[in-house]
């Protein structure tokens, strides 16, 4: 090892996945000469404003809702990557002061899965803000959110002396083919997106990194019935008052330090209402097979194929159409230990 990198990396040894938590940040700030400002408003950011991280491709008809609602539950800025868009996001961001917008073509899947993108602008911008880290297809939900803003949540968690807020992420869906289930721009997508699987969901833990693996819902039970440890990862941190030696190592699934990991012990988490299954997915599955930038070699979306098929996603002994959070604590897929 070159002596200087050796005499940088000398601190991180010292604590549990301290060379990792360098490797990381090294890798962020790689990466980062990858992304070119496209529209930079990050000189309107307070001290103690709530920042919402993404990246997206070809998501411009999630957008105008998804910001609403953030912009509603109280986040004050957004910082997105847009990879290589070509639906005229770029055109249709302009308007909105609150958003910041970096640009690249390159690749999603060599870049972790855009995750050393996020890291680097995390550290830049984030570091001594709460920070949401999400898709532009899921929605934050938790309890008290009609009394409690996001604001009032991460005031609570830091009076509580606690870095971070877990979720477990809830696939929905409509009650039809995929093709059948339109999505209107601009619309809440619970309105034609309602349903959700009552029940299957299954739960490990990681000790080594102080976290716990949710698996289950539709896409288990549907395209993973035979293998099913194969199925997608729910659990998701997505809420985490950064630092600048902070890192997400497997999609917003895994943090590191391994603190981060541990809200799930909490007597509170919440959900992310995950609306992947929208009739424009179909153009989505036929684009990302032929790019092959996911997980697995996309092995994931070989198997989205088959939701173009049939509507044998919507189960009535197990679909059940959400209605609210109380209904998710009551089904123990959120925790409400606490706010009561």
């Amino acid at each position: 090892m070159h002596p200087l990198l050796n005499q940088l990396l000398r601190p991180y040894r010292m604590v549990k996945h301290g060379g990792q938590i360098a490797l990381y940040l090294l890798k962020s700030s790689y990466y980062s000469r990858q992304l070119s400002v496209f529209q930079d408003n990050t000189q309107l950011i307070n001290r103690g404003d709530i920042i919402l991280f993404a990246t997206l491709r070809n998501e411009a008809h999630r957008m105008e809702y998804f910001l609403d609602y953030y912009r509603r539950l109280g986040v004050d800025h957004f910082i997105l990557v847009d990879n290589d868009s070509n639906d005229g996001f770029r055109f249709w961001v302009k308007e909105h002061q609150d958003v910041t917008v970096f640009f690249t073509r390159e690749s999603y899947k060599a870049s972790n899965f855009g995750m050393h993108w996020l890291n680097y602008l995390l550290r830049k911008f984030g570091s001594g803000h709460w920070c949401l880290t999400c898709d532009p297809d899921e929605f934050l939900v938790y309890p008290k959110q009609e009394e409690m803003d996001l604001k009032q949540l991460c005031q609570y968690l830091q009076q509580t002396h606690r870095p971070s807020f877990y979720t477990n992420m809830v696939d929905m869906y409509g009650k039809g083919a995929l093709k059948e289930c339109l999505y209107q721009p601009g619309s809440d997508p619970l309105q034609s997106h309602p349903y959700f699987d009552r029940s299957g969901y299954f739960y490990r833990e990681n000790k080594a990194y102080s976290s716990l693996w949710a698996q289950g819902g539709v896409r288990l039970r549907t395209l993973f019935k035979d293998t099913p440890e194969h199925g997608p990862a729910l659990n998701k941190t997505p809420l985490i008052n950064w630092r600048w030696y902070y890192a997400y190592i497997s999609s917003m699934h895994m943090a590191i330090p391994r603190k981060l990991n541990k809200g799930y012990q909490q007597g509170l988490t919440g959900a992310l209402l995950h609306f992947k299954f929208i009739a424009e997915f179909e153009q989505k599955i036929v684009e990302e097979m032929e790019r092959k930038e996911h997980y697995g070699d996309s092995i994931e979306y070989k198997k989205y194929q088959q939701f173009l098929k049939d509507s044998m996603h919507f189960e009535p002994r197990l679909s059940v159409k959400y209605q609210g959070w109380q209904q998710l604590q009551q089904l123990g897929l959120i925790v409400n230990q606490e706010l009561i």
